[in-house]
Formats: structure tokens, sequence, C-alpha cells
């Protein structure tokens, strides 16, 4: 798309967003220079912000995303809630991520309203890995620095099609007015978390393998078939 949703602004969101605000940026730098490749192969694909956005297209990009944070959101759950020793010795820290693992949700909403059901609607299989608090963190870069730009996508479908965040766009609208000071909670804890060149090393990588899953799985032909068949069916 011209304006990516989950790439272009997921980067631009790991810029520092307040003057106020000063941490150490090796680790933030590192994600947002690494993941470049990744992020602009995302952003050829995906089109939320494009002139030739259709209604129809809308819901079918909020299908695919629902196929694709649905088992993720899962797995980020479950990585959040195991023993200290298991992830590695961030957990008071990873706890406080459990509460941000709401998009589903907001997707199933958004999809209702719609008029398609999030029931049938295909799930993505290959996931990056979460096994460890670095690999967890990897990935939240990307969905939470998603959720940041996602405001920009609201005002965009709201102009376009009507679509407010209670009758359709709720995905996007994120944390609402939070939204800016959740992501530098986010940025905070990516910092803390990135203790030694090992650390770093971990999430870069999940962070690149999560944009590239997010861009395998919406541009799968199978994925886009079967969506389409359930979005044309709910719609007649």
């Amino acid at each position: 798309m011209a304006v990516s949703v989950v790439a272009r602004l997921v980067n631009q969101g790991a810029a520092p967003s307040s003057p106020q605000v000063s941490v150490p940026s090796t680790i933030l730098s590192r994600l947002r220079l690494e993941t470049r490749a990744e992020h602009d192969a995302v952003e050829r694909l995906l089109d939320l912000m494009g002139a030739s956005l259709t209604r129809e297209a809308y819901r079918q990009r909020l299908a695919q995303f629902y196929g694709f944070y649905a088992p993720l959101e899962a797995a980020l759950r479950i990585c959040c809630t195991r023993p200290d020793e298991v992830r590695g010795g961030s957990a008071l820290q990873l706890a406080t991520l459990s509460p941000r693992l709401n998009k589903t949700d907001l997707l199933r909403r958004d999809l209702h309203y719609l008029g398609v059901s999030a029931d049938p609607l295909p799930l993505c299989s290959h996931l990056p890995s979460t096994k460890t608090s670095a690999e967890l963190l990897g990935c939240m870069y990307v969905l939470e620095g998603a959720t940041l730009g996602g405001r920009l996508i609201t005002q965009h479908i709201q102009a376009t099609f009507g679509i407010t965040p209670a009758t359709g766009g709720g995905f996007f609208e994120g944390y609402a007015g939070d939204t800016g000071k959740m992501w530098q909670a986010m940025r905070h804890l990516l910092v803390n978390c990135a203790s030694d060149i090992q650390a770093e090393n971990a999430m870069v990588a999940n962070a690149i393998a999560t944009f590239a899953c997010l861009r395998g799985w919406c541009g799968s032909r199978s994925a886009y078939a079967t969506n389409d068949a359930e979005i044309d069916k709910e719609a007649n």
C-alpha cells in the first residue's frame, strides 16, 4: 500500500515520539534499521491508505490480520506466563505485556460489525518463535509499532468509508489516546531487556521473522481465496 499499516508505520514509530524521553537507543536503532528490508517488502504488499482501497478490500485485510494475530497472540500469552527461568529472567516486566494482547478481540469485533464471522477464517500456522523473552520482545516490537501507526489508518478509513473505531475500525484505533504512552513504555522495556548482544541479536532476528511471517501470510493465495469466499458468503 502507499502507506503500510503494519510496516512503514512500525519503523516510523521506532523513533522517539517525544523529545522529553531519553533512553539508550542501540537496540531501537538496530530494530529500525535491520528490519528495513522486510518492512519495505510488507509495504509493497499491503495497501490500506491507497486510492484504490475499497470497503471490501478493507474487510479482506482485517480477515487476514485476524488469521495472523489470533494464533500469534495466543502463543505470546503463553510466553508471558512461563516460569521466569524458562524466559531468561524478565518475568515482572514481561507480565506487563499481557494486557496489550487484545488485538484479536478488536479484530473479531470489527469483522462482526462489517458482516464477517471470524470463526471460519483460516489461521496462520507459520509464526515467529516465542520461546524466549528476547524473541517475545522482537515480535512485540512489530505488533506495538503497528498499533502506534494505526492511528493514521483510523483517520483514513473514517474519511474514506465513514468507518469509525466503533463501527469496524477498532483494531487500528489501538489504545486511542494512550497509544503514544504505551509505545514509550514498550521502548523502555525493549531497552531494559536488551541486556547483552545475544539478547539484542535475538530481538532483531525475531522482529525480522515477524515481518516475514506476516508478509508470507498476507501474500498467501490460499488465505486470500478462503477469506474471499467467507467474506462473499457473509456479504450476500
